[in-house]
Parts: structure tokens; C-alpha cells; sequence
């Protein structure tokens, strides 16, 4: 799945300067394009988060524990702080790959 970030489905970003709410927005975008495909957290084997320098990454974990849920196997994860993003406001990116078997 390409990158996530807190911009809902109007195009509006949720949660200017709050870090909390912006990874709820992302992962709730995560949540909606892995149902698509009748996946949930359970599919994802590995998340790549972009925080906006100077953000603390356990808000982003609690977050992620209040949206998904205790997770049997959690996904691997690598978070990487960056400068600045391409929309100014915006704190974090989360991209990740699912793995979903092929009922066919």
C-alpha cells in the first residue's frame, strides 16, 4: 500500500500539530484499504513510518495499540525521522505491506 498520512477521505488533514490524532487518521486509511481486500492488522508484516523530526515515536505506538489492537505478531517496523514533508502540516507517513492469501 502506498503511504498513509492524516488526510481523510474529503481531503482534509486531521489533527493539525497533533501527533496522536494524525497516526489514528493514518492508520484508520490503513484500516480501510487493508478491509478492502478483507485483510485487517493481522496481515501486515512490516511498517514504515516517517516522523517529522523531533516527534516522539511512542505517542505513534500507543496510538497504533488504541487502533489495532493487541496484536498476536505484531509487524516489523522501522521508523525514520525526516526534515520536513511534502504538505507542511503533516507530522508522519506510514506505508506497509500485507500479506493476504490468495482464496482462489
Amino acid at each position: 500500500m502506498g503511504g498513509q498520512n492524516a488526510i481523510n477521505s474529503k481531503g482534509d488533514l486531521i489533527g493539525a500539530g497533533d501527533l496522536e490524532l494524525q497516526t489514528k487518521q493514518a492508520l484508520n486509511n490503513i484500516a480501510a484499504i487493508l478491509a478492502s481486500e478483507n485483510a485487517s492488522f493481522t496481515n501486515l508484516v512490516k511498517l514504515n513510518i516517517y516522523l517529522l523530526s523531533g516527534c516522539d515515536p511512542r505517542i505513534g505506538y500507543k496510538a497504533f495499540q488504541e487502533v489495532a489492537g493487541l496484536l498476536e505478531n505484531h509487524p516489523l517496523v522501522t521508523v525514520l525521522f525526516v526534515s520536513k514533508f511534502a504538505r507542511s502540516s503533516c507530522l508522519l507517513e506510514i506505508d506497509g505491506i500485507a500479506v493476504i492469501e490468495d482464496k482462489d
